[in-house]
């Protein structure tokens, strides 16, 4: 790959990226505009916190996926003894679906 091309690959990415925050006149059901998550983590027990709002436990979300509207969503998993996990999942489109698989670090606290 030229110099120039790495560029303008660079510059197109930036471009997608910075325009996808813009808002469309193009409405769909909420049916359609959802994504599925599917959440594999240890302990069973941790909480799953999207977007501040507490989901439930981590106990079946590995077979059945939470379902959330598409977009950027914040997510931790938080368990009492345990560090909490955060990431953002950016970009999300409708439709697809994502697996967060994770194993909690144990606190010394």
């Amino acid at each position: 790959m030229k110099p120039i091309s790495v560029l303008i690959f660079v510059l197109g990415l930036f471009v997608a990226v910075c325009g996808s925050g813009c808002s469309s006149s193009v409405t769909m059901p909420a049916s359609e505009a959802n994504f599925q998550l599917f959440v594999d983590v240890t302990p069973k027990n941790a909480v799953i916190i999207v977007d501040d709002a507490a989901m439930g436990s981590a106990q079946n979300t590995a077979e059945v996926p939470l379902m959330l509207q598409a977009g950027t969503r914040r997510i931790a998993i938080m368990c009492e003894g345990y560090y909490t996990f955060r990431t953002t999942l950016e970009y999300i489109q409708p439709g697809e679906t994502y697996t967060l698989k994770t194993t909690l670090i144990a606190s010394e606290f």
